[in-house]
């Protein structure tokens, strides 16, 4: 009985073993089989240029600048500098004159709101010496400039006087005076006599 109880158990490591090895031998086949797939992938990816390599490529040489050669060493003409001409400079148009005012018509001043209003100036007899605010500026008949408004009133009090000088023994010089407000507007002609003044109102 115990002779044949060993004989089972050695049959069974005699099996055990044997099974062992062809597992073994199987897992070594197992493994070229992977291993020769991973190659044969690899070599495939190569080919295909799918796989770059650590490989640098050379970089192209560098392409060195044409060298100038004078003229002289080359025994050909000197070069002539180009002058590029340049463009014609604009004409510079005069500036036109401002036309000058019409009689009667205010001409503005360089103050914002200011023109100038000229007005006759006349005496009976002629040649009566005229003084504004003081200062002579003539003999009538003369046309004389004030300072007005836009709207044709003075812009200052101005005083205004003929001078009537005696030509003999026998006559008395005699003066005639007009005084003018920012509330008066200017006359269009003013008469002086030496009994008095006479305005012309402007149209």
């Amino acid at each position: 009985m115990s002779a044949l109880c060993i004989n089972f158990v050695d049959r069974r490591i005699m099996n055990g073993g044997i099974a062992a090895r062809v597992v073994a031998a199987r897992l070594a086949g197992y493994r070229r089989a992977a291993l020769g797939l991973l190659v044969a992938g690899g070599l495939l990816l190569l080919g295909s240029g799918c796989v770059t390599t650590s490989k640098k490529r050379p970089l192209p040489p560098a392409i060195a600048p044409p060298r100038v050669v004078p003229p002289s060493a080359t025994g050909g003409e000197p070069v002539r500098p180009v002058t590029i001409p340049q463009a014609p400079a604009m004409p510079t148009l005069p500036t036109p004159a401002p036309p000058a005012p019409a009689a009667g018509v205010p001409a503005v001043g360089p103050e914002m709101g200011v023109t100038k209003l000229t007005m006759l100036v006349e005496s009976e007899p002629a040649g009566a010496t005229i003084v504004v605010d003081g200062r002579p500026v003539g003999k009538t008949p003369l046309r004389l400039g004030v300072p007005a408004t836009v709207l044709g009133f003075f812009r200052d009090y101005v005083e205004i006087r003929a001078r009537f000088i005696a030509e003999n023994e026998t006559e008395v010089s005699q003066t005639a005076t007009e005084e003018f407000s920012p509330r008066e507007k200017v006359p269009a002609v003013l008469h002086f006599t030496p009994a008095g003044v006479r305005r012309t109102v402007r149209e």
